[in-house]
């Protein structure tokens, strides 16, 4: 017997056209200060709806021995969301997002995710400051000047007002001096090009390590004289940090799982919770510290690791935002996945 389906003329339903955003489209969002408190809003409702239990993620890597990025896929869905699909492969740097309407499941847009990704872990790192930078914060010491770089100091600056200082610290004196001087005069702050990681974190209340940190680079960045106590320090990976900085420091991240998954724990807290020294117990979940239920600090002069790593749903509201901002202003172009009447014999 022939199914029914393949007997006759197949038409398929009418779909609506994709809108293809590129990275040209979403620059302005990267350039602009005006645009910073748009992500910021984005990853503290993402990070609330996750811990409402509004939201459902799901991720898979696939890397093959000694590879540098691999396959990393997530995909994000919640309660009245859209539903995303983003994508990391190689290079590093080919990362693209498919949104889908949260209820017929339709295909809307197919956007490119570097600009968008570099505003998504600034504003990680502006929404930790904001709610862990030692009261009356006003140095930021940060290690980086690259491409992860100015949307850091953009949302930093959003998060934190009070900032009045930052020294700024990369192996290359001309890119690092380049980059103080342009963010001196986005901002109009007091940005420094300094020598050496120590000189960039001493005395500096908020310490953000923006640099290299992927899985197969093991570089400790900091010694422990160096923290100013109470200081906050943002970690982009934690191999940035040795085993005996995590322990005299408390942990914040947004949570649990994005130490100790994914697919595995990452050094050095792989090390620590094999010893029996780190479990969920360490770990300060962001959503509460926001509620104000919750405080990684046991005394003013602690100093508390953020870890920025770890699969979330801050991807989805991020390109949610970005796309309805996008559609009022008639950026990208479209295209259609689906063609006339197909035949049903094949």
């Amino acid at each position: 017997m022939v199914c029914a389906f393949f007997s006759g003329w197949y038409t398929p339903p009418t779909m609506p056209d994709v809108l293809l955003l590129k990275d040209d489209d979403f620059k302005p969002l990267r350039e602009d200060p005006a645009y910073a408190g748009g992500p910021i809003d984005c990853v503290e409702r993402a990070i609330r709806a996750h811990d409402q239990g509004m939201t459902r993620f799901q991720g898979m890597v696939d890397r093959n021995p000694g590879e540098f990025e691999g396959l990393r896929v997530a995909l994000a869905a919640g309660t009245e969301t859209y539903t995303g699909l983003r994508l990391f492969g190689n290079p590093p740097h080919t990362r693209a997002f498919m949104l889908f309407d949260g209820k017929t499941r339709s295909m809307l847009a197919l956007m490119d995710y570097g600009v968008l990704n570099s505003l998504r872990v600034g504003a990680i790192a502006g929404v930790a400051a904001k709610y862990l930078a030692p009261k009356g914060a006003k140095v930021l010491g940060l290690l980086g000047s690259g491409w992860q770089a100015p949307p850091q100091v953009q949302s930093m600056l959003n998060g934190v007002p009070g900032i009045e200082l930052i020294k700024v610290f990369s192996p290359t004196k001309a890119n690092r001096e380049a980059f103080a001087a342009r963010m001196s005069e986005i901002h109009g702050i007091d940005v420094q090009a300094v020598d050496s990681i120590e000189e960039a974190v001493r005395g500096a209340d908020i310490v953000d390590l923006c640099a290299p940190g992927h899985f197969d680079l093991k570089e400790p960045l900091l010694e422990i004289p160096w923290v100013k106590p109470g200081a906050l320090v943002i970690s982009m990976a934690a191999s940035q940090l040795t085993e005996e900085f995590i322990q005299q420091a408390r942990v914040a991240a947004v949570n649990w799982n994005s130490l100790a998954a994914e697919p595995a724990p990452r050094p050095p807290y792989k090390e620590l919770i094999e010893k029996g020294l780190f479990s969920k117990d360490d770990v300060t979940e962001l959503g509460p510290i926001m509620d104000g239920k919750a405080d990684p600090r046991r005394t003013p002069d602690d100093t508390v690791v953020y870890d920025l790593t770890g699969g979330n749903v801050h991807d989805l509201f991020l390109a949610s935002w970005a796309y309805e901002w996008a559609k009022e202003r008639g950026l990208g172009s479209t295209f259609t996945l689906t063609g006339e009447d197909l035949p049903r014999d094949m």
